[in-house]
């Protein structure tokens, strides 16, 4: 079972951080997770009390939030993942010109 490093506050997993490190979004156990968010600690770009860890399943289903953006072509309303990635976001000239 994977295991998920997200700030509880926004639900932005612990790789969107600006000063973090790591690219790993998911990861394999709770021991790895728990060690990825120790390292970022110890190296000072986060806060440890900022942070939780919950089941990738259960953060997917239950915890992670939504939000509203604009459809860059036809300025509808469009809701996805707080954590969804820049090219895939159909609010930004990335995801529009691939």
């Amino acid at each position: 079972m994977q295991h998920t490093v997200y700030h509880k506050d926004t639900t932005r997993t612990l790789a969107r951080h600006p000063k973090v490190k790591t690219n790993l979004e998911h990861f394999a156990t709770e021991a790895a997770a728990k060690a990825a968010l120790t390292r970022e600690v110890k190296r000072g770009a986060v806060k440890a009390e900022d942070f939780l860890i919950a089941p990738t399943n259960k953060f997917w289903n239950e915890i992670e939030k939504t939000e509203v953006v604009k459809n860059l072509m036809s300025g509808k309303d469009v809701v996805q993942s707080v954590n969804t990635p820049h090219c895939c976001n159909p609010s930004t000239e990335t995801y529009w010109s691939m």
